[in-house]
């Protein structure tokens, strides 16, 4: 991560992992008051510990909420489990989107969205076409 600084990084992982399994998480408030970095920054650190140096680091939105280190399965679980909902909130957005384009009178076909089988990519079906977003878009048509 370019724009934040290694030392900040590496204090939001070990805060993080002082707080072991789904019952003790951090909440990215705690973590303000330990960096100096606002709550979008802090959830920025998180998705790079996890996509880009595999940090086991889960996340619930129920109470306790927060950040805290995976364990065992039933964090695992509940790590990935908190991750559907916004997927389902992103797939709303996304038709939405759509029809916002076609109310200003952008010409845009009728869309399906659905994830790739490893969801990693999210494909959009679009008239005789799919499309898969992901790192890169490829169009099959």
């Amino acid at each position: 991560m370019k724009t934040i600084a290694e030392k900040y990084i590496q204090r939001i992982l070990d805060e993080i992992f002082l707080h072991e399994g789904l019952e003790n998480p951090i909440q990215v408030s705690e973590l303000m008051q330990i960096v100096p970095l606002t709550d979008r920054e802090i959830r920025k650190v998180v998705q790079y510990l996890i996509n880009e140096r595999f940090e086991p680091i889960g996340s619930k939105s129920s109470l306790p909420a927060g950040f805290f280190k995976i364990t065992d399965i039933n964090d695992y679980i509940e790590a990935v489990s908190n991750l559907n909902p916004r997927s389902v909130k992103i797939e709303a957005r996304a038709l939405n989107l759509a029809k916002a384009c076609r109310k200003k009178g952008i010409e845009i076909p009728e869309v399906h969205i659905s994830k790739y089988k490893n969801s990693s990519k999210i494909i959009v079906h679009i008239h005789n076409s799919v499309v898969f977003i992901g790192n890169e878009k490829d169009v099959i048509r």
